[in-house]
């Protein structure tokens, strides 16, 4: 929150909505120009859940890639340096994966929104 509140270009490339992270371009889209914002994240949490439906999420593959890329990293860190490491490292890392997940996932949700538009 601190990183994003102090650094606006993340604010608006972000939008978080119970604890999963989407790009600000599925919001910004140019279907849904003319809304109002209440609007725009009903259409775009409805695309989601819609994506969501077809595609679960396969929660061992998340926990595992959170093990392996945060969890255990910060360990070693915490260990070898100290808490300070462990836990700038923790937190980045878990932003970092939240942005790589949105950007994969934005292409995939796109088309979702044509459905739930109609």
């Amino acid at each position: 929150m601190i990183i994003s509140n102090h650094y606006f270009p993340l604010i608006k490339a972000l939008y978080l909505q119970g604890g999963l992270v989407f790009y600000f371009k599925l919001y910004d889209d140019m279907r849904l120009k003319n809304l109002k914002h209440s609007q725009k994240i009903n259409i775009v949490n409805d695309a989601v859940k819609l994506y969501r439906k077809d595609c679960p999420i396969n929660l061992s593959k998340v926990l595992l890639t959170i093990l392996i890329v945060c969890l255990i990293p910060a360990i070693l860190s915490y260990f070898f340096v100290g808490a300070n490491l462990a836990i700038g490292w923790f937190s980045i890392s878990i932003l970092g994966l939240n942005i790589k997940t949105a950007r994969d996932e934005t292409s995939l949700v796109e088309p979702y929104l044509d459905q739930v538009i109609k």
